[in-house]
């Protein structure tokens, strides 16, 4: 599967983007809130590689409590898969658990994402792309 971005949380996103900027990363895309996710998202790229900054909007985001924990921070890998529900199977397979179900993104014009959990790597995502 190819890499499609790196997730990182930040606690405030207008105030991550300058700071992402002086890095020499570019705006890709405009802030859109995911009212699903309860989260503000936009992305950065950097030569060939792309940033998806996450920022909760309410104690009742699924990312806030990640936050609270881990500060501004990356977490999670995003991978490109043609099929998410064969994907996920696979994975299941190697030890990954389903952090959520399959649902459609609003950053991604309403693709399929997935979250998963691995013991010894961490949170991925996957993004169905089967066009």
């Amino acid at each position: 599967m190819q890499i499609h971005h790196i997730g990182y949380l930040v606690k405030k996103i207008n105030k991550a983007i300058p700071a992402f900027e002086n890095l020499g990363y570019k705006m890709e895309s405009d802030i859109v809130f995911d009212e699903y996710r309860g989260i503000d998202i936009c992305f950065m790229t950097k030569e060939h590689y792309r940033v998806e900054l996450v920022c909760p909007k309410s104690k009742d985001s699924v990312v806030y409590e990640l936050q609270k924990k881990y500060g501004n921070s990356p977490y999670h890998i995003c991978y490109i898969c043609e099929n998410i529900e064969d994907e996920v199977e696979k994975l299941r397979d190697s030890g990954y658990v389903k952090y959520d179900e399959p649902h459609e993104a609003i950053a991604f014009s309403n693709k399929k994402v997935c979250f998963l959990i691995h013991p010894y790597l961490g949170m991925i995502e996957l993004l169905e792309e089967n066009e």
